[in-house]
This record gives C-alpha cells, structure tokens and sequence, in this order.
C-alpha cells in the first residue's frame, strides 16, 4: 500500500500512519519509558512493526535533526564549545563545561574531579527522532530508546538507555561489551566487566584505541584495525553498518558488543558468529548470511547453489512467481530463491552438502546448538538400507525418511538411526515410544499424527519407526510434483 500499487492516495495515508507510529515514540510520557513498561505498550510494538516497511521517503522525512519550536518554526541547534569547526551539534548541557557533543561529554568526565559536574541532555534533544535505514533495517534513535527491525527475518531488537532525563552520566564507567554500570567490578585495562562472557571477549576483542577515543570493534593481532564502528574513522565509508546495528547471524547483540570481523564484502559480524558458521559448515538461511557473505567457503557455496537450483527445477518451481514478478524479492534471481527455500547441511563424511527439507519447517522446528557435527550424515554415507543407486545422479541425491515422522531425515545417529531435525532435538523421547504407539502416516515430527492420508513426501513407505530410503531426491520431486 505504501509503494501505491493501490493507488496514489492509500500510498499517501499509509506513509503518514507508519510516519505517525514512529513519532508516537518520541511523546512516549516519562513514566512509561522503563523497559517492563514500554514493552507493554501497543505504541512500542506499532513503531517497531512500522520500522520493518520503513522505505527512505521515511528516512528523509522524519530524520531530519531539526529542533523545532513551540510554533512550529526551525530552531537553531547549539554548537559543541570544545570542538572549533562550528559544525558539531551539542546535545548535553553541562553546568561546568558549557555544551558538548556526546563524544566530548565522555572525554571530559573521564576524570574524578569531573565526574561529580551536573550535565543534562537538552529537552528539544529528547524530543528529536533519528530515522535511518541500515542493510535493510529500519532503526530510530531517541535519547533513551533504541529500536530496530529487520524487514526480511522480522527480528527486532530495542535497546533501553539510561539517559532518561537525569543528569547525564559518564559512559567510561561502562563495560565495553555488555555496557553495564558497576564502575567498581571493571578491569582497569579495556573498561571490561566481571561477567564471563565479557571476560572471553576481552580475551579476543583489539586493545588498540581509535584516534577518536572509542576502543577498536576488532580482534587482537589483526593486521589493520577494523574501521570506528561509532562512524569517526575517515575510513568508515567502507562499512555498511555501525556499532548500533545487530550482528545479521545472531540477530540478538549489537556488533559493539562483542570483537567483529568484516569480510570481504564489507559487511561486518560478530566472531564468534562467523567462526559458528564455518565450524558447522552450514549454508542453510538460519545462516542470515547473504549470498556475497556464503562466499567465505566458495566451493561449498557453489555446491549447495547448484543443488537447490537442480531442485527447484524438478520442483517446477523455477518459473514461480516469486521470480517472474517485478518487484518480488527474488525477481530474475532463481539461486536466491532456491537457496533461501531450501535447507542444507554438510556430510561429516564426505564433506558435501546435502538438502535437509524445506527453510520454513527448519525455522518451525528450530535446532539446538548442542548437537554433536559428527552425526550429521548424507544418506549416501549411512545407507543401511542399500538404497537403489540413482542411473542419473549416482548417491548426490539419496535421501532417507526420518525412523519417527514423515519427514527427510537429516541426523544419523547410533549407526542404525535416521532422524529429522525435530525428532533428533526430542531423541530420547522418541526411542523410548514403543513402534506400536507411534503416528501412523502423516506422521508429524515429535510423534504428531497429521490429518489427513496424503504422505507429506507423497511416497508409499513402511510403518513409522522402521528405516526407509527414499531414494534420490530429485527424481523422486520430478515424478510427485
């Protein structure tokens, strides 16, 4: 509606109630702005639903860091009184120092004896709104409320301030990582707190100090230091994100909280994010990496995109409209569509990649991170059924059934066992059931009897709870689809 593929007008009136959700943020009254209250407002959720169609007529509108009047009229903006190049805003007033930018404020207050002066931020700086889009992210800044949303894996994430109308107090009490304020536990090199994960990251994060004064993002020993995440460094134009942006594997930290890493398409992550993603070799969507990032393993990309896209095909899906419409988000781009379809994994064995089921019964039935890789096993590698090798594609393509449910088996356990995602997370339970209490087909996951006689992989099979081969994968698609 907001794009007009309606019309003109619904464009208009859609534009100004997302427009109007966001600036409902920033009239949120003091005493809902603690995070257990906030969060049970509809105004909060509104914003952040708001923030996932944020388009960058929105960005130019809304974030244009005015100070307005009372009667509406631009008011000028104070000037930092410690830098000398008339530029850089001041938004916090200290009753010692004058006006300062936040940089300044921190620098300023490092010592004891400067602590103690009373600072404020300026009221029409409470009132202002920063609107921006980041790698497909919409994100607004209050001075007491960060929040963003991510319009393709509708993750959210809001982080709570502590400036919310006090006197401003100095960040160089703050941990690093976790930004906690218990001045007294940091270590006196890096401001790391005590908590463990803290501590590791200590451990791995750069020492070295930007020339702007925020400490580097990077990892220690690193040839050149990762750009100033906080947009300082006269490099900065080669990063995508900032230190406010969340690490696009994880989804659930900032990048400033925890050593990054940017890679060769310029995009930035956490490292132990990117380590995960190699240790496990796994180039499903669960990834959250872009095509350009699943190129830190070329080969393994290639050979996972060239299966999905030979699937798809069988499928009959490569003409979906999904690809054929303009606009859509995979237009003109089949392996995209393929690969962010499908679900794959890598062969403990054989090393190569192997389909696992579609994307969206992977996210439905989640995955634990304990598992253990040597189990994840093709069905070439754990044929305890002597599957009938495929004239076409010889083992690329061999698939086994889950022993539980009716699903494409992804674990091979015990060397007897085939399992699904879900059954494999829930495996204890699932060897206990006795074979004549379990679903019979459609069988779902966890022991869940479907509705219905269709078998979800439209093949004729043996009850549940005996092994199956379902023989190639592809083949078995171009015959049932």
């Amino acid at each position: 509606m907001a794009a007009g593929h309606l019309s003109d007008a619904w464009s208009r009136v859609t534009k100004n109630a997302i427009a109007e959700t966001i600036i409902a943020l920033t009239k949120m009254e003091e005493e809902h702005r603690s995070p257990v209250r906030c969060i049970a407002t509809t105004r909060l959720w509104l914003a952040l639903a708001s923030l996932c169609v944020l388009d960058q007529d929105h960005v130019d509108r809304l974030s244009s860091g005015r100070w307005m009047g009372k009667d509406g009229q631009q008011k000028q903006m104070p000037m930092c009184d410690n830098h000398d190049d008339g530029e850089t805003a001041a938004i916090i007033l200290c009753n010692m120092c004058g006006n300062l930018c936040t940089d300044c404020d921190r620098f300023l207050h490092l010592h004891r004896r400067t602590r103690s002066h009373q600072r404020q931020v300026f009221k029409e700086e409470e009132e202002a709104i920063k609107v921006d889009l980041h790698e497909g992210c919409g994100r607004t800044k209050l001075f007491w409320l960060m929040a963003l949303a991510d319009s393709k894996t509708m993750k959210a994430m809001v982080e709570f301030r502590e400036h919310t109308g006090k006197p401003a107090s100095s960040s160089s009490d703050a941990c690093r990582f976790c930004g906690t304020r218990n001045g007294t536990e940091l270590s006196a090199v890096g401001s790391v707190c005590s908590d463990p994960d803290c501590q590791e990251y200590a451990k791995l994060a750069c020492s070295k100090t930007h020339p702007c004064g925020h400490p580097c993002g990077g990892v220690k020993n690193e040839e050149s230091c990762l750009p100033c995440l906080h947009g300082c460094d006269k490099n900065t134009g080669c990063l995508k994100q900032d230190a406010d942006d969340m690490c696009m594997i994880c989804f659930t930290e900032a990048l400033s909280a925890a050593p990054a890493v940017q890679l060769d398409c310029t995009h930035v992550f956490h490292l132990q994010c990117t380590r995960r993603v190699l240790e496990n070799r796994w180039l499903g969507p669960e990834s959250h990496l872009g095509s350009c990032c699943n190129k830190i393993n070329h080969s393994l990309y290639e050979d996972v995109r060239r299966k999905a896209l030979m699937r798809l095909e069988y499928e009959g899906l490569h003409k979906s409209e999904a690809i054929t419409t303009p606009g859509a988000r995979f237009h003109n781009d089949p392996a995209g569509f393929a690969m962010n379809r499908y679900a794959y994994y890598v062969c403990f064995k054989c090393k190569k990649a192997y389909f696992g089921g579609e994307a969206r019964c992977d996210a439905e039935a989640g995955q634990g991170d304990d598992y253990d890789p040597s189990e994840l096993i093709c069905g070439a590698c754990s044929d305890v059924s002597r599957a009938q090798m495929c004239s076409k594609h010889g083992t690329d393509f061999l698939e086994y059934k889950c022993r539980y449910c009716c699903s494409v088996a992804v674990f091979f356990c015990f060397g007897t066992t085939h399992f699904c995602n879900a059954c494999h997370d829930d495996f204890q339970r699932m060897t206990s059931v006795p074979k004549e209490e379990l679903p019979h087909c459609p069988a779902g996951p966890k022991g869940k009897q479907l509705e219905g006689t269709e078998c979800p992989l439209h093949v004729v099979h043996p009850p549940t709870g005996e092994e199956f081969a379902l023989g190639c994968g592809v083949c078995r698609n171009a015959h049932t689809f």
